[in-house]
């Protein structure tokens, strides 16, 4: 008996272990369960060692235009009473190109005139004259007959020429040191050093023709102011001999005479501030530029219009005196008209300011484009230096870390740190001095 109830006891015991329907199905969902994948490594980007050529480039702008610019400026401060000319006229030499607001010399000047006249009249009419008002006049006219032939003999006519001759002689030789220069560049087995000291003679050619002009021009004008001199002083000689006349016929008052001089003198003053106020063209040429209008305030000896001879044309372009700094004349590059690769050629820069002091801080281009119009726009490179076959790097597959330089190479057993030397940095390679080979695989971290 009792070991029939210790059996049925063990039966239910192994009933009641027996997993259920639900249990079987939950063990059957978890054995068959997908895993999640894993995800795969981010690929990094590589580079390899190449040889070439790292060169450290400066690009500028610059506007083609006339070589030869002359400012002008008025020798008053006021305010511009007319402008006669706009950029891109023709002028003559004489021509008005503005004038300030000088309605009151204008009305000043009619007013003496006026005055001249009626002293004039009043010395007609004066007393009788005496022996000593008539050998005064004589004694006067004799005087300034004197004075105006020795102006006339003093006239700087020969200085003019010559200096007219030396600007044709300067010219002649920048077109011979300019036709050797472009013959030697045209030939690409010209010795650089032939090449060089050509281009040194057309600078010193350039640098003379400027030196001619200038002198001629201020020779010019000397010429001008000396004629305006010997112009009033033909006027004086006008006066002292009609002081003389009337002295002679009807007696000449040694006041009335006076008048007559003071008046003359006050006009001749007022023409002078006329002339002051305007400006004139002491040149055949083109007008640059105009940075005046009607109404504008002026400051005397403040440049205003810009006047240019036609030709020759060259590349001038305002930057910044910390860039200039690193270009030299005479040195060589490559310009082109903006948006036209087609017409690039070599140039060579000309002219630099000498310090930032200096009144013309433009750098001034010199090169061969016959096609191109006044006013384009330029492309100027110049290499500030080079290295030649060299190996290189970009920049973003090298790490810094303090002073050092490194780069990670990938070989066939894994990545390796490697330190490197580097030379010549720009903006898109840098030259590796030390550390790698050519086709070296960089790893960028």
């Amino acid at each position: 008996m009792k070991k029939t109830l210790a059996l049925i006891i063990l039966g239910l015991l192994i009933a009641a272990c027996q997993p259920t329907g639900d249990q079987n199905f939950a063990q059957e969902q978890i054995a068959t369960a997908t895993p999640i994948p894993t995800a795969p490594a981010a690929q990094r980007t590589t580079y390899t060692v190449e040889r070439g050529t790292v060169s450290d480039v400066y690009e500028f702008s610059a506007r083609w235009l006339p070589r030869d610019q002359l400012q002008l400026a008025f020798e008053v401060n006021g305010s511009v009473r007319s402008v006669n000319v706009r950029r891109g006229d023709t002028v003559n030499v004489g021509q008005v190109l503005a004038d300030l607001q000088i309605d009151d010399l204008e009305a000043t000047l009619q007013t003496q005139e006026l005055n001249l006249a009626a002293a004039q009249r009043r010395l007609v009419d004066g007393s009788t004259t005496t022996g000593d008002s008539v050998t005064d006049s004589q004694f006067n006219l004799a005087s300034e007959t004197m004075s105006l032939e020795s102006q006339r003999l003093s006239l700087p006519w020969s200085s003019v020429n010559d200096a007219w001759a030396s600007v044709v002689s300067a010219q002649r030789a920048l077109e011979n040191a300019q036709r050797d220069y472009d013959d030697a560049l045209s030939y690409p087995d010209t010795p650089a050093s032939t090449v060089n000291s050509l281009l040194e003679a057309l600078i010193n050619a350039q640098e003379s023709l400027a030196r001619a002009q200038r002198s001629y021009y201020s020779a010019s004008a000397s010429y001008r102011q000396s004629e305006l001199s010997l112009q009033q002083q033909e006027n004086r000689v006008l006066q002292a001999q009609m002081a003389l006349d009337e002295a002679q016929s009807s007696g000449g008052d040694p006041d009335l005479v006076d008048a007559v001089i003071e008046a003359q003198l006050a006009l001749d003053r007022t023409r002078e501030q006329i002339a002051s106020s305007t400006l004139t063209a002491p040149i055949n040429g083109v007008v640059l530029e105009v940075t005046i209008q009607p109404g504008d305030s002026v400051s005397a000896y403040s440049a205003v219009i810009t006047l240019a001879l036609p030709q020759p044309l060259e590349a001038i372009a305002s930057i910044a005196y910390t860039d200039i700094q690193q270009l030299q004349v005479g040195q060589i590059g490559v310009c082109e008209e903006a948006n036209r690769p087609e017409t690039r050629v070599q140039c060579v820069i000309r002219q630099l300011p000498i310090s930032n002091r200096d009144v013309d801080q433009t750098v001034r281009v010199a090169a061969t484009l016959p096609e191109l119009q006044s006013g384009a726009l330029v492309n100027i490179t110049m290499t500030l230096s080079e290295s030649e076959d060299t190996l290189w790097l970009p920049p973003q597959a090298l790490n810094t870390f303090g002073n050092r330089t490194f780069v990670v190479i990938q070989t066939a057993e894994g990545e390796r740190v490697q330190d490197v030397v580097v030379g010549l940095e720009t903006d898109d390679r840098v030259e590796i001095l030390n550390g790698v080979e050519e086709g070296d695989v960089i790893v960028q971290q």
